[in-house]
């Protein structure tokens, strides 16, 4: 009974200690990978985007559970596929023309630290986050569109020190586009998250 007791305590204590800290501050490196689709509203033909997203963001701990994220985002299209009358084409990128786009990323979650070691912290974590995309360059005359995402996932918390720690995020989830030129028939999009950053905790 005494050592069930402890065992309890010791779990208290963790839960309660540096994992729980009420701030953290960080930031690294992200990479995403999204599909886009729409209809072309004008021949009704349907298109799908698939591109890559490479950039940097920061990381701002405001509780224990919940967490702010700004980032910067270089959107890369990979190709398009087009598919008319049962037919389909895919083309790459630099066959249609398409420039890349940077984008700013604005993002709120949640977030449920389960202590595991002294070491390592796991999350599940759910969200939303707010891509504004900028750029001159267009497709054919349509500029590029802006996206709501909703994502979840896990994360994984590894400390070398009682505040220090390295952070990863493996999360998935679908967008509603925005902006863009009305042409495109915006539908949805989802995709994939992947980040990986430094923080300190206070």
């Amino acid at each position: 009974m005494k050592r069930c007791i402890l065992f309890a305590l010791c779990l208290v204590v963790l839960a309660s200690g540096a994992f729980s800290m009420d701030k953290a501050i960080g930031g690294g490196i992200l990479y995403n990978n999204t599909t886009t689709n729409g209809e072309i509203n004008e021949s009704g033909a349907e298109w799908e985007m698939n591109r890559n997203g490479f950039g940097a963001f920061a990381f701002f701990g405001i509780s224990q559970f919940w967490e702010l994220n700004l980032g910067f985002l270089y959107k890369d299209p990979n190709s398009v596929k087009m598919s008319s009358g049962g037919h389909s084409i895919t083309y790459t990128g630099s066959e249609l023309g398409l420039d890349a786009a940077g984008a700013l990323q604005l993002g709120i979650y949640w977030k449920y630290p389960i202590p595991i070691s002294s070491m390592f912290v796991f999350f599940p974590t759910v969200g939303v986050d707010l891509e504004l995309s900028f750029s001159d360059s267009e497709w054919n005359g349509f500029e590029w569109w802006h996206d709501f995402w909703i994502r979840a996932g896990l994360g994984m918390d590894v400390f070398f020190t009682e505040k220090m720690f390295l952070r990863t995020h493996l999360i998935y989830g679908g967008a509603i586009p925005f902006g863009g030129e009305e042409e495109l028939g915006l539908k949805f999009g989802h995709g994939l998250l992947l980040k990986l950053g430094l923080g300190w905790m206070f």
